[in-house]
């Protein structure tokens, strides 16, 4: 007789576990496997995501007005029409951070797409959950990033908006705006974020390591395309 393969046991869930599970797709890739199989699970870091989100950008929003007043204009544009973007980035901005539910759907539809090529029992909702999961990983870039900017304490152009944490870090000033934009994605939160993204999901449908990170690496590639396309917009 055939023994039935065990899965990955889940945990009974409510917000105020599913909050306290939250740490465990920083560092203990056991314990988040099972909180992908919680129905739930997904409110409590989406909602923690969406608070720091419009927190970051309330605290970027002078910091974003200032290198609007200062930088340069963009090819095309008038100095009034920047400025206006600028404005209505801050006003509007706070609105659009529940559009990070649709950046962990279009994650969880690209894993789901990765799992079905490579024989990978996994569900919508389960990879959803670790989509959000790990989401908390970029809400701790933010952070780090708002405070960089805090105790810099002032800002001369847009670019210094986003401050150099990964390999853009040791590029000199004035290198090619699309190699910063490569650099960027090397970041220790961007490392940190596909490491835990592996982990977790090898833990949860039970593939090796390797298989894991063949799923999950075109959604790292995909982030350094949006990346890379951003910086066309820059001066």
């Amino acid at each position: 007789m055939a023994i039935k393969e065990q899965e990955t046991p889940s945990e009974t869930s409510s917000l105020a576990k599913d909050l306290a599970g939250i740490p465990s797709f920083l560092i203990d890739p056991e314990s988040a496997a099972r909180r992908l199989f919680s129905k739930w699970f997904w409110v409590a870091p989406t909602l923690l995501a969406i608070i720091i989100g419009v927190v970051v950008l309330e605290h970027n929003a002078p910091y974003i007005l200032h290198a609007a007043s200062v930088s340069p204009v963009p090819d095309g544009m008038t100095a009034e029409q920047f400025n206006k973007i600028a404005e209505a980035q801050v006003k509007y901005g706070p609105y659009f951070t529940p559009l990070a539910i649709l950046i962990y759907a279009i994650e969880a539809g690209l894993l789901l797409a990765m799992s079905a090529m490579m024989g990978v029992t996994a569900k919508f909702g389960q990879l959803f959950n670790l989509a959000a999961g790990c989401g908390i990983i970029t809400s701790l870039s933010l952070i780090a990033s708002a405070a960089i900017l805090h105790f810099k304490g002032e800002v001369s152009s847009m670019a210094e908006l986003r401050p150099a944490m990964g390999l853009d870090i040791f590029l000199p000033e004035g290198t090619n705006k699309y190699l910063v934009a490569l650099g960027s994605n090397f970041s220790i939160f961007n490392l940190w974020w596909l490491v835990m993204m592996v982990l977790i999901f090898a833990v949860a449908f039970k593939v090796s390591k390797g298989k894991a990170f063949v799923a999950v690496f075109p959604l790292w590639i995909l982030g350094m395309g949006l990346s890379l396309l951003g910086a066309m917009g820059q001066k």
